[in-house]
């Protein structure tokens, strides 16, 4: 293969555990920038067809290890005549991807950057000072901590890891026995601190950003119902997420300048980001969580579908040209709805399909039903989901509420496993090591399970 190139070609590398489903999504929107050599990191290598996108792709072992993903750019860097910037989509690269970024002195989102955004006590403290109100929290290194943050808040409280995001390490806890037994697991598998926040309860929201030279020039607000915690709590919960209509509407507003605002606090550079939050029962609100990649939960297809754009190219634009395109008109409510079901074993019959394919119509934009056959899903986003949109909110909230009615999975043992005492360090463990570098990736986050016919 020739290294030779014209002057304004750039070299970008595209890091991920598997080149398949977002990441190739996101590698494919690289390929449509103007004068890009497109290379890949991964642990994975992707079929033929896949590899045809990239100009050279290298495995390694573990791309979460710094210096593996360092010496593999070096190799990357003497094969091509130097690379000009290493990007990722996933969360639980964002870290390494940077580190290799300035070591290489590469153009790229920074280790601060990353850290002000990730590291939990760091941006809670950050939007502190700024003004912005987040939950109460107290870093937990030992049961003693936590008795004393008890004193202050009480039962339940939220535990999670100190950085990461995806849910499934994190933990609502009700009562001492609870709280010994999550601080033993997860403190073996995060090191010795997690972080202790209250229970919120109120209306859980996200605002997302697109970002150029630490400016935030596009936001969209979603909301879940209900909460992602309810959610993980409750497997009869077919929870949903909703994009509705007016993102600038009187009930959002407060939340959305306050949103803004912990952007710019947090100085993001040229990103995407996802916030979350709560407008809380009482009133007022509190951010809980931030991070600098693109949504998960469905979110980027959403708002191509309300706003008739390519959100993978969004992301390449801003991640690697620095540059926005909008502004965008927001045509269309849009709703996902994640289908789940009580037991566990292998998915054996899905009900609802033919309805919702004859009488959803053109509400209908994407669907991917469980497969039948397959392992139940250890993820809160479960075996499939349901996509409609409509320049109608309420239609599109009615619309999800008739699936949820409608749609219902059985599974090869049924029943609801309500976990006891005795089962739940099973069940967290299980988790925490789902956790670990894969962040709740969902079942469908694979090109070789194509989407039912809309």
């Amino acid at each position: 293969m020739s290294s030779s190139l014209p002057d304004k070609t750039r070299r970008i590398v595209l890091v991920s555990r598997s080149q398949s489903g977002e990441s190739l999504r996101s590698a494919q929107a690289i390929r449509k920038l103007s004068g890009v050599r497109l290379l890949g990191i991964s642990e994975h290598l992707p079929n033929d067809e896949s590899c045809q996108i990239f100009a050279d792709l290298v495995r390694l072992d573990n791309v979460h290890d710094s210096d593996q993903l360092i010496l593999a750019a070096r190799r990357l860097a003497q094969k091509h005549d130097g690379l000009d910037q290493i990007v990722t989509t996933t969360e639980t690269l964002l870290e390494p991807v940077a580190r290799a970024n300035e070591v290489l002195g590469l153009e790229g989102m920074s280790v601060s950057a990353v850290c002000r955004a990730l590291d939990k006590p760091c941006m809670k403290s950050i939007l502190a000072k700024a003004g912005i109100p987040t939950a109460r929290g107290r870093i937990i290194t030992s049961k003693e901590v936590a008795r004393h943050f008890l004193a202050e808040v009480d039962f339940p409280i939220v535990l999670k890891p100190l950085k990461g995001s995806g849910g499934l390490a994190t933990w609502c806890i009700r009562s001492v026995e609870q709280l010994d037994v999550a601080l033993e697991l997860m403190q073996g598998f995060t090191g010795d601190a997690v972080l202790a926040e209250e229970y919120l309860r109120g209306q859980e929201l996200c605002i997302d950003t697109i970002s150029v030279a630490d400016k935030p020039l596009f936001y969209s607000i979603c909301y879940y119902r209900p909460s992602i915690l309810d959610a993980l709590e409750n497997p009869r919960i077919q929870w949903s997420c909703v994009l509705p209509r007016d993102p600038t509407g009187e009930r959002y507003q407060n939340f959305v300048e306050q949103g803004l605002r912990a952007v710019r606090a947090l100085s993001v550079g040229n990103a995407m980001t996802h916030m979350e939050g709560f407008l809380l029962e009482g009133g007022g609100l509190c951010f809980t969580d931030a991070t600098l990649r693109p949504a998960g939960a469905r979110i980027a297809p959403m708002l191509a579908f309300a706003y008739d754009i390519d959100p993978y190219l969004a992301w390449a634009r801003v991640a690697v040209d620095g540059c926005f395109d909008g502004p965008w008109e927001r045509k269309y409510a849009v709703g996902t709805i994640f289908l789940r079901g009580i037991g566990c074993g292998l998915v054996e019959r899905v009900q609802g399909i033919e309805f919702v394919r004859r009488d959803f119509g053109d509400l209908l934009v994407e669907a991917r039903w469980p497969r039948i056959g397959a392992p139940k899903s250890s993820t809160y986003t479960g075996d499939g989901y349901v996509t409609v949109r409509h320049p109608d909110t309420q239609v599109v909230e009615h619309a999800l509420q008739l699936v949820a009615q409608t749609a219902h999975i059985t599974y090869s043992q049924s029943g609801l496993n309500v976990p006891s005492m005795g089962l739940i360090p099973e069940q967290w463990s299980q988790q925490i090591r789902c956790f670990s570098h894969s962040l709740n990736k969902p079942v469908w986050d694979d090109d070789s399970l194509p989407s039912c016919d809309a």
